[in-house]
C-alpha cells in the first residue's frame, strides 16, 4: 500500500539531508528532515524544522539554515 492520499496522514521518506560543510548526502534511509516554515524559537537564528528517524519524531527541531534538507509543499 502506498501513502494515505486522504490527508490524515503524511508520508515523509529518510532523505538524509546535504551537509553544508562537505556537500556530502548524510544518513539517507535512516534519517529525515524537512524545513519548517516555522522558525525554531523567536529570534533565535536556526531555522525550524522536522527530524525523524527510527522509533522518534522531534517536529520542532533547530539547524543552522546552511543544511540541506527536505522542502515539503502544502497547499492552503
Amino acid at each position: 500500500a502506498g501513502p494515505d492520499k486522504t490527508g490524515s496522514e503524511a508520508f515523509y521518506p529518510a532523505t538524509g539531508y546535504r551537509r553544508h560543510s562537505t556537500g556530502a548526502l548524510t544518513c539517507v534511509g535512516t534519517h529525515g528532515y524537512a524545513w519548517s516554515s516555522s522558525s525554531f524559537t523567536a529570534g533565535h537564528h536556526h531555522a525550524g524544522n522536522l527530524y525523524f528517524l527510527s522509533g522518534s519524531v522531534y517536529p520542532l527541531n533547530g539547524s543552522n539554515r546552511a543544511y540541506g534538507f527536505a522542502v515539503r509543499c502544502v497547499r492552503n
